[in-house]
């Protein structure tokens, strides 16, 4: 480096000449060289002297000032130099890569710091009207399935007759297609926007394995065991009053229906009875399980945006207008915000981060935890999400569940009252065939065999858009009974917990259209921030050498073009100047030294001196202004280098002619008669014999 700054500091010391000062010298140069006659009628004694006190003069200034370093001239100079009578290109060439080259890192520094792919994606996930995730949100293009298997009783006399228990048998699946949407969308001022949940159902026959929706099946009086149940510690009187009604209209705790009436609701006396004086309380006719738990027809959500955080969009914000449900008692049970209605789950999932799950059959939120390693579906990776540990407890391992104790009052492990949900009927909710409930549970009912591999409930969740890929939610809808003593018919169902039907809302797969679309935004798009990163880092640092190599050898170049200048050019060019009369601290450029070194031999550079014969020539002696002309442009030059230019004269003569000798390296000054010269100073110019003098440079 040090190298190469002295050569740079060299090289412009000695020819930082602005291109407009070198095409004027040029020209006067031209018209000196074709014939230029100086005339003087001076002492040349006296002509010498000035001459030499000049030079003191001119040697006893600063270099700064006979150096232009002016910022402009040095780059007008290198980005400017000709190259035999034509712009170089090649300094412009190296300022172009230069600045693409800084502009290339500039890039990937942006790159790096800004993560476009991540800008990009967040952008992407906000939900706005008519946008791609909005509309995929709102009418989810997935295929959404309902798969329910009924508990049919297969001893019903024996265990009313109190000879038996309870035995039931698995019935299904009776597989329904979900139509999910979101309907009435508003957008909100406040990053939210309102909707009206809807989710119609369509029979699957072809995947119902071979059963039908008129298949027959036994199952409880859902209508008269939940009246019974209710009423159980009334008043004698209305107890009465509704044995009568029991007779009366010849209700029986466990009935015979078909599968459809049993799920979507059947004609039962008890339910018209209920909704014709108590319409508040029963708003329907029909008592259905599925068509209950279906029932959003007085359900309004609404759900963040995620312009203030891209992460939250799709995300509960409150629901029927709160963010807790009024059943439950505390944020654990009851805060619904920031839930997920399961199209699509919070972004940008950390590892141990928990994800929040509400459905309004499942009547509580729901921690999901992951669990194993990742997952592949289709083209997307995804982990594993669980119900979290001891969902359904009440508070006996894990504490901070008591509050789903409905009126201080806990049910059994496995179990979670829902009463207050299903229209204060006693339903419970627990996992299918009550898995991981309590013991007791499974004892009072025969045809229960629980089994984690089919039972098991699993979220699979791709963590940076939240995109579900397969879902699998396993939940078993039961009726749980107090004492019923006080009603003989139904009194055989005391403190029994009986299941009724357990359903799988299930997403298999994405479609491939969907898999497709999320394959290119999450698979081969994330590949632009590493790609533009290393793409420009490379750019960058590629064009940089470039250029610095390139500037520095044309430089270089240039600098041994510059030492190669041999000691007689540049001695012949500052002889011109002293014995022209011209400024003697003059420093020429490789510009003008190549107009005066290319000058046809022919036409020789003619000075013509009025001087007497008798004088003497005295001897010239420059003992450094020649080194302060031309330092630093010749390297190595000292006060021990500097040449002696000694002119010796046997005679006078009016005029003087400079060439070469034989010597490349020395330069002859021959002095002649004037009248001798010829005014065109053509080829044949004659010199005068009387003298000659020699200027010999070592």
């Amino acid at each position: 480096m040090k190298d190469f700054a002295k050569m740079f500091g060299r090289r412009y010391s000695a020819v930082c000449v602005s291109e407009e000062e070198g095409t004027n010298k040029h020209h006067s140069m031209i018209t000196a060289g074709s014939s230029e006659v100086l005339q003087s009628d001076a002492n040349p004694a006296a002509t010498s002297v000035a001459l030499t006190a000049l030079q003191r003069a001119q040697r006893r200034k600063s270099l700064k000032a006979n150096r232009s370093m002016k910022p402009m001239d040095i780059l007008s100079s290198f980005f400017n130099e000709p190259n035999n009578g034509k712009r170089n290109r090649v300094p412009t060439r190296a300022f172009l890569l230069l600045a693409i080259g800084f502009l290339a890192l500039t890039v990937a520094v942006l790159v790096k710091v800004f993560q476009p792919y991540d800008l990009i994606f967040k952008w992407k996930l906000i939900m706005s009207e008519g946008g791609e995730i909005f509309n995929l949100w709102a009418q989810p293009p997935v295929d959404l399935y309902i798969k329910i298997y009924l508990f049919n009783i297969t001893n019903a006399e024996d265990f009313l007759a109190g000879r038996e228990q309870l035995r039931v048998e698995q019935v299904g699946p009776y597989v329904y297609k979900e139509i999910m949407t979101h309907e009435n969308v508003t957008f909100n001022k406040n990053n939210t926007m309102s909707s009206i949940p809807s989710h119609p159902l369509v029979w699957q026959e072809h995947l119902s394995e071979g059963r039908r929706e008129d298949d027959h099946v036994i199952m409880l009086n859902i209508a008269m065991l939940a009246i019974s149940h209710l009423t159980a510690n009334h008043p004698f009187f209305v107890r009465m009053a509704l044995k009568t009604l029991f007779v009366s209209t010849k209700s029986e705790p466990i009935v015979r229906t078909t599968a459809k009436e049993f799920m979507f609701g059947y004609p039962s006396a008890l339910a018209t009875l209920g909704n014709t004086f108590l319409p508040n309380w029963i708003s329907f006719e029909t008592v259905g399980l599925i068509d209950r738990m279906y029932d959003f027809s007085t359900d309004f959500e609404t759900f963040y945006t995620g312009l203030s955080n891209p992460a939250q969009s799709g995300l509960y914000a409150t629901y029927r207008g709160e963010t807790t449900l009024p059943q439950w008692k505390g944020d654990h049970c009851s805060n619904i915000e920031y839930a997920s209605d399961g199209t699509k789950f919070k972004s940008f999932i950390q590892p141990n981060e928990t994800v929040k799950f509400f459905r309004k059959s499942m009547c509580r939120p729901i921690n999901l935890y992951r669990m194993g390693e990742e997952k592949t579906f289709g083209s997307l990776k995804g982990y594993s999400y669980v119900f979290e540990n001891n969902a359904f407890d009440n508070g006996v391992t894990n504490l901070d569940n008591r509050c789903f104790c409905r009126n201080g009052d806990c049910q059994p492990v496995g179990l979670i009252d829902v009463t207050d949900c299903y229209y204060g009927f006693p339903i419970s909710l627990s996992f299918p065939h009550f898995m991981d409930g309590n013991v007791e549970l499974q004892k009072n009912i025969s045809g229960m065999s629980p089994d984690p591999a089919k039972h098991s409930s699993e979220f699979v969740i791709q963590p940076e858009s939240g995109l579900p890929l397969s879902l699998s939610v396993k939940v078993q809808i039961n009726m749980h009974f107090k004492d019923l003593s006080n009603f003989p018919t139904v009194s055989k169902f005391s403190y029994l917990t009986i299941p009724m039907l357990w359903f799988e809302i299930m997403m298999p797969k994405l479609p491939n259209s969907l898999d497709s679309r999320f394959n290119f935004y999450l698979n081969f798009l994330p590949l632009v921030n590493p790609f533009c990163f290393w793409s420009a880092l490379l750019l960058g640092i590629g064009f940089l050498v470039y250029a610095i190599t390139k500037s520095t050898l044309h430089m270089s170049s240039f600098a041994r073009q510059a030492a190669n200048i041999s000691d007689r050019k540049y001695a012949r060019t500052n002889l011109i100047q002293n014995l022209s009369g011209g400024a003697s601290n003059q420093v020429f450029s490789p510009y003008e030294m190549m107009l005066l070194n290319d000058r046809p031999r022919s036409k020789k550079h003619a000075i013509v001196l009025s001087i007497n014969k008798d004088s003497d020539f005295p001897e010239l002696r420059r003992t450094s202004a020649y080194a302060l002309d031309m330092e630093p442009a010749l390297p190595g030059a000292d006060e021990s280098d500097i040449p002696i230019i000694t002119i010796k004269s046997t005679t006078s003569c009016s005029s003087i002619e400079i060439q070469n000798c034989l010597n490349k390296d020395e330069i002859c000054v021959e002095c002649f008669v004037e009248s001798s010269l010829n005014a065109d100073l053509t080829e044949e110019d004659t010199y005068t014999d009387a003298a000659e003098q020699q200027v010999r440079l070592f």
